[in-house]
């Protein structure tokens, strides 16, 4: 009769088993779509640390209150943001409707031109306006309404003001500035350091509306186009009652 015996492992020659391994994306995927772990293992909680921005440690209760207090400083943050420019909207909206009103009722050309400088004048304070015409429209002796000179017509500011890339409105760079300002304002020694230039156009193109500011920062390229290029469909609209046929 024969005996089996057992076969002799020695300790180190013990079958380890391996342990699965858990990368940290496991568990944070496991968490994200267990929201309420915690719920049911709330002793985890208070042994769970996580470092702060200052080197200290904070529980998770004490982070997640950070966290949601920064994301409401945000959401605050983007409300007020919508609630301002919803408020320079409605401004826009008031100061565009009252000028459409003041020239809708207008009927000559000179007079149209007239109106169009003092609503201007008074939207825009201590402003020069400098309306040059293309040869659609008749001439006038209107102040500061002038015949376009062909080498501006032909300049590229002029031709990418009219661009279908671009709204119609383009901020003027110093040379140019000076070129359609001649320096300096009408009575004064103070020199135009800001510009903006506005197409006026409706079925064919009429003009440039120049509107020009001693303050350098008045007219700046980052600066919202919204009015000034509702602004120019306007005027061209109403310019355009007076196309010599």
């Amino acid at each position: 009769m024969t005996t089996q015996t057992k076969p002799d492992i020695t300790a180190s020659e013990e079958i380890t088993i391996a342990s699965p391994k858990f990368a940290r994306e496991d568990v944070a995927c496991y968490l994200r779509t267990h929201s309420d772990f915690f719920t049911h293992h709330s002793e985890l909680i208070e042994t769970l640390t996580i470092p702060h921005e200052t080197g200290e440690a904070v529980s998770l209760v004490e982070r997640q209150i950070e966290v949601l207090r920064n994301k409401n400083k945000e959401l605050d943050r983007k409300l007020h943001q919508l609630i301002t420019v919803a408020k320079d909207n409605e401004k826009v909206s008031r100061r565009l409707h009252a000028l459409s009103l003041a020239i809708i009722s207008v009927k000559g050309f000179d007079e149209t031109l007239t109106v169009i400088q003092e609503l201007l004048h008074a939207d825009f304070p201590g402003t020069k306006v400098n309306l040059l015409l293309f040869e659609a429209l008749p001439s006038t002796k209107a102040q500061d309404c002038n015949p376009i000179e062909a080498s501006v017509l032909k300049s590229k500011m002029v031709q990418d003001l009219f661009s279908s890339r671009r709204r119609g409105v383009a901020f003027l760079t110093k040379r140019q500035v000076e070129n359609v300002f001649n320096f300096k304002v009408e009575g004064d020694k103070k020199p135009i350091r800001s510009s903006a230039a506005v197409a006026l156009k409706k079925q064919q193109q009429l003009g440039v509306l120049f509107l020009g500011s001693t303050d350098a920062n008045r007219f700046q390229s980052g600066m919202g186009t919204l009015f000034l290029g509702n602004l120019g469909e306007i005027i061209g609209a109403k310019l355009q009652q007076f196309v010599v046929s």
